[in-house]
């Protein structure tokens, strides 16, 4: 594993960041072999084709069905500026496409995102921002309907998000409230995502500057803390454990092990199941990720 790597856990300039890939990576096809309650393995099934461009940045994605066969082709465009510009959206199955079109207004800082049904306008929504560029307001106009959200945000003084506030305009109940705690190096530690009805509260922590562990809780309108997931991460923020919960008691838990190149990137991912609730005593091979990755030159 290559442990010189550092994973972006936020502020992503691209697609490969966001996606925790390492190096210039040109095209991740996905296959998925899974077993059937036996230990030898079925075929492995091609489930999407990944194509970046050398900036990294999405160009082109498929989809395909538990057969193999293509479902989906997304087709990205981008400007001088290497920002979304055009996407293309096309399903084999119901014979849909669905464009989407992008304008950017640098004067007004907002843009415009309009996007197409079979070749008609099903909805307009422009995008107002401010400090750091968050959003503030956005306006989406569908049909007759015309519908405003409204944000606000505060930062503390390096900058970081602490609290967020978003709410549609005549509806008093839509208000979405976010708070973020951070430790002493700027590590977010605490992270809550509370509407009308429940709140989504997340606890990380770091080791050396990295990401180690992710809690998350349900808080429902007993507002008691439902425990739902602890996922445990390696170096390179991929899972290796997660466990999953319901009432709070163990239910199931996963593992995961990889198989690396020499860009740091996983090519081979081993996923096996301990069914707590079954009283399971070892962990049982489930299925087998692949990821073949080919890099610009």
């Amino acid at each position: 594993m290559r442990a010189d790597l550092e994973p972006f856990y936020s502020d992503y300039t691209n697609a490969l960041q966001e996606k925790n890939l390492y190096g210039k990576v040109k095209k991740v096809e996905y296959l998925k072999t899974t077993f059937q309650n036996t230990k030898n393995e079925d075929k492995a099934i091609l489930k999407k084709i990944e194509e970046y461009t050398d900036f990294g940045e999405l160009k082109k994605v498929k989809y395909f069905d538990n057969f193999g066969e293509l479902t989906q082709t997304n087709i990205i465009d981008y400007n001088k500026n290497q920002k979304f510009i055009k996407s293309v959206s096309i399903n084999k199955s119901n014979k849909s496409n669905i464009i989407q079109t992008s304008e950017y207004d640098s004067i007004k800082n907002t843009s415009e995102l309009t996007v197409y049904v079979n070749d008609t306008i099903d909805h307009k929504t422009t995008f107002y921002y401010g400090k750091n560029d968050y959003q503030v307001k956005r306006i989406s106009v569908k049909g007759n309907d015309t519908t405003e959200i409204n944000s606000e945000q505060i930062f503390n003084e390096n900058n970081k998000l602490v609290f967020a506030t978003e709410k549609e305009k005549g509806n008093d109940k839509s208000t979405i409230t976010i708070r973020n705690k951070y430790d002493n190096n700027n590590n977010l530690v605490e992270s809550s995502h509370k509407t009308e009805w429940v709140e989504m509260l997340s606890e990380t922590e770091w080791k050396d500057g990295r990401i180690s562990k992710q809690t998350s809780y349900t808080i429902s309108a007993d507002l008691k803390k439902h425990l739902n997931n602890v996922t445990e991460f390696d170096i390179l923020f991929n899972i290796i454990n997660s466990k999953e919960y319901e009432d709070s008691k163990l239910h199931r838990e996963l593992k995961f092990d990889y198989e690396f190149d020499e860009n740091g990137n996983w090519i081979k991912k081993n996923v096996s199941m301990k069914e707590h609730f079954n009283n399971s005593k070892e962990f049982v091979p489930i299925y087998v990720d692949t990821r073949k990755i080919s890099y610009w030159k």
